[in-house]
């Protein structure tokens, strides 16, 4: 438990640190530069199907189901895939609990305010959506998502984190967020993945980093 207490306080503190540097300096630019070439491109329509995998209806309607079908089939999770299950859909319905209150909390204008009013930065306890840019919702659901699919099947980690990280680029591509909005988002999933891992196998010595 200490080791990830560390681990999560020294990756915290560095998401931090980019997050602001990328807040001042960067984000703007690359969000200016994106929208000027890219926009109406196939790199646009390319980045909105990419998004289409990490949408909040479904992938909200997906974790209901899987809920639902642990308490009809195996209420005590004496069953391996009911424990899996639960552990999945408790970090992505955990990481989208923490993402979105953070979105009303810090309340920080999406690139299409920059681009037609000139609005940046955050002004805290926003409700509409052109002010809930960071974290990148979609990026929380996918790295939440498949960081605990990762940690079940740890040979298909590659391919499921590769997937998460196209899902957050793609929030870019389409400018419906700043990178620092995706690293934040990145992080959330990913720790909250973390966290639930260990207390869903407090045993998996391949995870604590303990031997015999």
């Amino acid at each position: 438990m200490e080791d990830l207490f560390k681990k999560t306080a020294v990756t915290a503190g560095i998401t931090l640190a980019v997050y602001l540097a990328l807040f001042l300096w960067v984000d703007r630019a690359v969000d200016l530069w994106v929208h000027q070439h890219w926009a109406n491109t196939w790199v646009f329509t390319a980045g909105t199907y990419i998004s289409y995998l990490a949408r909040g209806r479904p992938i909200n309607l997906g974790l209901a189901v899987g809920f639902i079908l642990i308490l009809a089939l195996d209420p005590g999770l004496s069953r391996k895939w009911s424990k899996c299950l639960l552990f999945v859909c408790t970090t992505g319905a955990v990481a989208i609990i923490i993402g979105d209150g953070l979105k009303f909390l810090l309340g920080r204008y999406r690139p299409v305010m920059l681009f037609e009013h000139d609005l940046y930065g955050l002004h805290f306890f926003a409700t509409k959506w052109p002010e809930l840019s960071t974290p990148s919702g979609h990026t929380v659901r996918a790295f939440s998502l498949l960081t605990a699919l990762s940690l079940l099947q740890r040979r298909a980690a590659v391919v499921f984190l590769s997937l998460a990280a196209l899902i957050g680029v793609s929030r870019v591509m389409v400018t419906a967020h700043y990178p620092s909005d995706v690293l934040f988002g990145a992080f959330i999933g990913v720790f909250t993945a973390l966290w639930a891992y260990k207390y869903f196998f407090p045993t998996d010595l391949a995870f604590t980093g303990q031997s015999n």
